[in-house]
């Protein structure tokens, strides 16, 4: 039994969870290198390494599960760097890509929005002839003459990688499989994704717009990835590099390289699973986890212990068939800029950034933000920042927020911080209405976990703007993603596009053999013993005639009338959920539009220590006091090391508790506990 290591490469920090045989966890930050990612890995590995007496390669000859999170893809399709991309078609299809759906979600409803620019030239968008119809039968054979043309074209554009999407594909995937054939002989070392085996699945223009951001992404995250594990590999680990996808499992580094835009979004997944991870430990089965990092508030939902998914996502302005954990995002965190406009006091979505930061940080930054404002009202010690490697300038807090936000507003410095904070929170508790009440949710059934830098300073402001009793700020706050990567299991997820009575169960049992199948493959390849294997089934349900559907779990095994009956009822109550009370149509019929399989490796996952209970007096961990802000005054407040407490501790608010990386703010109204794994228990009195 050796280490379990999780290492999340941010845009600011990389952020490791080391967690021993015995369940201790141990965190390590290091600096990202923005140049190249897999330095940054390395040095917080590194770092590590020295944190238990060993040499890199020691800990890494005892290191039993490495899994890695990466803002990579995300980056790459932000600001640039994917490979040179072309997109063969089915002939007449060409302007499939170019003209996407019209953009009538979205171009209807903002009439500021613009369409987005073409993921590929035209002149990159080539035909072949053939023809395959919608029961997967061949109408034109694929014409020899038009590959030709196709490959002397690739030839003299130099393209780097070819996505390629015929029509019904899915149904009859061999045109596609030659062709990728035809062009990786003829030009070696070309990336080549079909969309029959990314995204086989009704949709031509959801179906296109994926295989072709996945081609876009091959190259360069498969060169990252090929470099990474080498450099492991040479450095002495012996157990394969698993990597974080959008949906909250992760899979071998080799797979990842195959479906790159599955890490896309990645980022904020493993602080979710972590929220899972602590409510499984805690008993708690409804969470409402929130993450508020320098630049972005993200919020998401777990309701009877299950994520929320959005089968849909929108990347880089085009709809796509990727899984994504639903995670709303706003940019509403530390280094977000206040300003007056016209009057009125805005905050984001505006950043600073780590470079050059708050006003605060003393790099040259002029513009008042969140963090300037927690400090002036005095939320945070500007000695003890990042446990004192990063002091913190209180009077130039003052003098941005004073000059940019106090005088244009006729109020004094400590007013106009606290404007800040309120209207920074008003913008996170309306993004957190958004996952909720929106959805039909009540957030006050809700128990809110909250991580990041951040989280712990604002939490319970928002919690109490929802009407949610308890908060829970982790001990690992900091570094809650990379806990939640190593506590990740393997997941592969699989669907299949194919029209089906929900009562043909001829039709269903064939469709989930195959995936199972094909699931079953991946796990075997993967050296998953046969007792770590799970499979989950779903299955997208509509009303006949209609074009949404409702994603709903199926049970494994043969699906006679009552389990038929049960799915149908089910449908029926989530879509009344969905859309009000009233609005099914029993006469309508249901439908499955997709069968989806989630094939399932359990890892080895962490088994966190839980310490011995240390009585109710919290004053041992308590180093002081300061004046802090609350709610219209300044209150005398105790400050207290969160190193210190134990479990069992009991304190009322006031009171701030500050960790290495973070900081938790008690308010008046709530008494806080620590439980048996050092986490702080917020609760309303």
């Amino acid at each position: 039994m050796g280490f379990l290591v999780g290492i999340d490469v941010g845009g600011t920090f990389t952020d490791g969870a080391v967690v021993t045989e015995s369940g201790e966890v141990r965190l390590f930050k290091t600096p990202t290198v923005l140049q190249e990612p897999s330095q940054g890995f390395i040095n917080c590995l590194d770092r590590a390494a020295r944190a238990f007496g060993l040499s890199l390669a020691g800990f890494l000859a005892q290191v039993d599960k490495l899994t890695y999170g990466t803002t990579l893809a995300t980056n790459l399709l932000l600001e640039g760097g994917t490979a040179r991309t072309a997109l063969i078609t089915t002939r007449g299809f060409r302007d499939t890509l170019p003209m996407a759906r019209v953009g009538r979600e979205y171009l209807g409803m903002d009439l500021q929005a613009q369409r987005p620019p073409p993921l590929v030239p035209r002149r990159l968008i080539l035909e072949v002839s053939e023809r395959v119809d919608r029961q997967g039968r061949v109408i034109t054979p694929l014409n020899g003459k038009d590959v030709a043309a196709c490959l002397d074209r690739l030839r003299q554009e130099g393209v780097q990688a070819v996505a390629v999407c015929l029509l019904w594909s899915f149904k009859h995937p061999e045109h596609e499989r030659a062709l990728r054939e035809e062009v990786q002989r003829a030009l070696p070392g070309t990336y080549v994704s079909i969309s029959s085996e990314v995204a086989p699945m009704m949709g031509e223009y959801e179906r296109t717009a994926t295989v072709v951001l996945n081609s876009m992404l091959g190259p360069p995250v498969a060169a990252h990835l090929r470099r990474l594990v080498q450099e492991l590999q040479d450095s002495g680990l012996r157990r394969p590099l698993l990597i974080m996808q959008s949906t909250g499992g992760v899979v071998p580094a080799e797979d990842a390289s195959i479906r790159p835009v599955t890490l896309a979004n990645s980022g904020p997944a493993g602080g979710l699973v972590a929220c899972r991870y602590l409510g499984e430990l805690l008993g708690i089965k409804d969470v409402i986890g929130v993450d508020m990092g320098g630049t972005s508030f993200d919020a998401s939902l777990i309701t009877d212990g299950e994520y929320a998914v959005n089968m849909v996502s929108r990347i880089k302005g085009n709809t796509a068939y990727v899984p994504m954990l639903d995670i709303h995002s706003v940019g509403a965190g530390g280094g977000s800029i206040a300003r007056v406009d016209q009057g009125r006091l805005k905050v984001g979505p505006q950043s600073a950034g780590a470079q050059p930061g708050p006003a605060c940080y003393g790099r040259g930054g002029s513009e008042p933000t969140v963090t300037d404002a927690d400090l002036v009202l005095g939320r945070l010690d500007p000695d003890y920042f990042l446990a004192g490697e990063m002091p913190l300038n209180v009077g130039l807090a003052r003098e941005a927020i004073s000059e940019r936000v106090a005088r244009p507003l006729g109020m004094d410095t400590v007013q106009a911080a606290a404007g800040i904070c309120r209207i920074v929170d008003a913008h996170m508790a309306d993004a957190m209405s958004t996952v909720t009440i929106q959805r039909g949710y009540d957030p006050r059934r809700y128990t809110m976990i909250a991580f990041g830098g951040a989280g712990g300073v604002h939490a319970s402001a928002i919690a109490r703007e929802l009407g949610i009793q308890t908060v829970i700020v982790p001990y690992l706050a900091t570094v809650q993603s990379a806990f939640g990567i190593v506590a990740s299991d393997i997941v592969h997820s699989l669907s299949l596009g194919a029209v089906a009575d929900l009562d043909d169960a001829g039709a269903i049992a064939r469709s989930y053999e195959a995936l199972e199948r094909q699931g079953t493959q991946l796990l075997e390849r993967e050296g998953v013993a046969p007792e770590d294997r799970d499979l989950r089934r779903f299955a997208d349900i509509r009303y006949r005639m209609q074009a949404h559907e409702v994603t709903i779990p199926v049970p494994l095994g043969v699906l006679g009338q009552a389990e038929v009956s049960a799915l149908a009822a089910e449908f029926e109550r989530r879509y009344e959920e969905l859309y009000g009370p009233g609005t099914v149509f029993h006469q309508a019929g249901l439908e499955v539009v997709t069968f989806r399989v989630e094939a399932v490796g359990r890892t080895r996952r962490p088994q966190l220590r839980k310490y011995p209970y240390g009585g109710n007096d919290a004053s041992p961990a308590r180093k002081g006091a300061r004046s802090v802000f609350f709610e219209g005054s300044f209150l005398d407040t105790p400050i207290y090391d969160a190193d210190k407490l134990t479990p069992g501790n009991r304190f009322d608010g006031p009171a701030v508790v500050e960790y290495v990386g973070t900081t938790a703010l008690v308010h008046p109204y709530q008494s806080a506990e620590v439980d048996p794994y050092l986490d702080l228990v917020l609760r309303a009195r």
